[in-house]
């Protein structure tokens, strides 16, 4: 009986032997605890952003800025322009009136001398001849600029000097630009002076060497003038009609002329 009890008590035991062993013999065999690392943060590149176009290479920005300078070049276009036209009005008044005021002096002397003798132009030679020199001034080297002081002086009512320099321009430039109008305004001192065979040479020399001048229908207006005023009427008449023919200043006082003297 006691025998029983003591194997049954040797195995009730076992299992709690082998149960407790086992941690035993885990801890015993387990190597060096090592922690695991911690993770160190890695620093980390932004991604560059797409940058937008610049506005210069933008084609809407582009049309816009041509657009402007189309625009602010356009308005400098139409000032200058505006100025052209001012200065240009201006030019054609100033010259318009010389020339009525001269045609007004050449009117005058018409009604003076109805009927031209050879007596009378022979006298109106000799006081022109007689009449004091004036030494014209010294050429510039610049027609436009020579022309101008030449016109300057006849405007200032100075027609010796303003004859000097006229006939200096001539010489000076005798393809020159202005010489067409040298040659009229010539022509006009001489009518003026009613010395009628040089106004009908400047003005003559107008209409036969430029005819295509816009001076020429003047010229071949005051020729006419002149050839009546000499007693050549039939000359006189055929130059006023082709003068009156045109549409311009000259054609409305040829048409005047004829209705008044023909």
């Amino acid at each position: 009986m006691r025998a029983l009890i003591a194997s049954t008590l040797l195995f009730a035991c076992i299992p709690l032997t082998l149960q407790a062993a086992a941690p035993v013999s885990e801890i015993g065999s387990e190597s060096t605890y090592n922690p695991p690392p911690i993770p160190v943060p890695v620093p980390v590149t932004p991604t560059p952003q797409p940058v937008a176009p610049a506005a210069v290479g933008d084609p809407h920005y582009q049309l816009q800025m041509l657009q402007d300078e189309v625009r602010t070049l356009r308005g400098m276009v139409e000032e200058l322009s505006n100025d052209i036209k001012q200065l240009k009005a201006r030019q054609l008044d100033d010259y318009m009136d010389l020339d009525r005021r001269l045609s007004g002096m050449s009117a005058g002397a018409t009604e003076t001398q109805t009927t031209p003798t050879a007596h009378s132009a022979s006298t109106t030679t000799t006081s022109a001849a007689t009449s004091p020199t004036v030494k014209p001034t010294p050429a510039s080297g610049n027609e436009a600029a020579d022309y101008t002081a030449a016109y300057n002086a006849l405007k200032a009512g100075k027609t010796a000097e303003a004859t000097a320099l006229f006939k200096q321009h001539v010489e000076k430039y005798p393809n020159g630009t202005y010489t067409a109008n040298a040659h009229y305004w010539l022509g006009e001192i001489y009518l003026l002076q009613n010395n009628l065979e040089q106004a009908r040479q400047s003005f003559n020399t107008v209409t036969s060497s430029y005819p295509a001048h816009r001076k020429a229908s003047d010229a071949t207006f005051k020729l006419g003038l002149v050839y009546h005023l000499m007693g050549d009427n039939t000359k006189a008449k055929s130059l006023l009609e082709k003068a009156a023919a045109g549409t311009d200043n000259a054609a409305k006082l040829a048409q005047s002329y004829l209705r008044e003297n023909f």
